[in-house]
């Protein structure tokens, strides 16, 4: 019997795409403008200069719309955007930071001439290949040796050693820095590559008010518009925080011989989502991720191999080795909650 702690759920779920072909592997993306942003300063009702979050979305004569009130855009400089307030018959008034700034439309005139152009410039998004390797030794002497449920022991030890760098990888899809140091090259994981939307439970448990706020920011980005493929990914501890989640609600009858309950499926104000137990995930964090954004590539011909290297002495040897990038792509397609209970 073999006891083993290498679960690669999401490796078995993305499994492996086509090649790439350099070890810095670039792909492009292109999105839209945004057409809300959140002020990040209060204002009162006399204040002409907005703090905004995200000021790239906002030109000249963008009629916009903070609570009630309408204004029209003046100049944006950076993220401060001037504004006139009170506009097309609103009341001017205080706003609270955070308070949503939403983009309505240009205001255009009868007879006016055509304005700028402007055009959201492509993305180009990059990873690194890494090298994954170990290597087997066996002694001529435990070669020899007769050992009970083991006919090869040099065979036991490569699909050991097999197993032990699924994982290695498996770790690199979700906490890799993404750093290239000449010859030693790491790849970028799903951690640090999500940094749009992210949920801080600042050490609360989760819930589903937190889960639907993650949702809904995936949702506003645009990333459920297409064919997705979205999934809830926890570690063990935040499985059973879900799990207990509405048990207050659950009730069982006097007969009932099973307690207890299982949530494989969260369904939200967006949708269902399957749940999928990660356990190389950190026990304070949870991924929504979208598998059909997610690629894991190897470089050219390099996937996992076994290359015999034949006796060194009163040894055989032999190495496996693998080299792979992961391909993530559009970022705000993803969310993750940090800092849970």
């Amino acid at each position: 019997l073999l006891l083993s702690p290498h679960q690669i759920p999401l490796l078995s779920l993305v499994g492996f795409g086509d090649p790439v072909y350099n070890t810095k592997h670039e792909w492009v993306e292109d999105e839209m403008f945004a057409y809300e942003t959140i002020l990040t300063a209060a204002v009162d009702d006399v204040v002409t200069d907005l703090s905004v979050a995200d000021g790239s979305i906002f030109r000249k004569d963008h009629v916009i719309q903070v609570d009630e009130e309408y204004m029209l855009v003046t100049a944006v400089n950076g993220n401060t955007v001037t504004v006139t307030r009170g506009y097309l018959g609103s009341t001017a008034a205080a706003h609270n930071a955070e308070a949503v700034v939403e983009v309505l439309y240009n205001e255009t005139e009868e007879g006016a001439k055509a304005r700028e152009a402007r055009a959201n410039q492509r993305k180009l998004v990059e990873n690194y290949t890494q090298i994954f390797e170990e290597t087997i030794e066996v002694s001529g002497s435990m070669m020899a040796v007769a050992q009970h449920g083991v006919s090869d022991e040099y065979e036991r030890q490569r699909l050991h050693k097999q197993s032990e760098l699924a994982l290695q990888l498996e770790k690199a899809m979700i906490a890799g820095p993404g750093i290239n140091n000449g010859l030693k090259r790491y790849m970028k994981g799903i951690r640090n590559y999500i940094v749009s939307n992210v949920e801080d439970a600042s050490g609360q448990p989760v819930d589903m008010v937190k889960l639907n706020d993650a949702l809904q920011k995936i949702y506003a980005a645009g990333g459920f518009k297409t064919v997705s493929n979205h999934v809830i990914m926890v570690p063990a501890k935040q499985k059973r925080a879900i799990a207990a989640l509405g048990t207050d609600k659950v009730r069982y009858g006097v007969g009932d011989r099973i307690e207890g309950r299982v949530v494989d499926t969260i369904i939200s104000d967006f949708g269902e989502f399957p749940v999928i137990l990660n356990d190389n995930l950190k026990s304070s964090e949870i991924f929504i991720v979208d598998l059909n954004r997610i690629a894991v590539r190897p470089l050219g011909d390099r996937s996992f191999s076994h290359e015999y290297m034949g006796k060194q002495g009163d040894f055989i040897m032999g190495q496996l080795l693998g080299e792979y990038t992961l391909e993530f792509k559009q970022e705000k397609a993803h969310a993750k909650l940090v800092n849970l209970a």
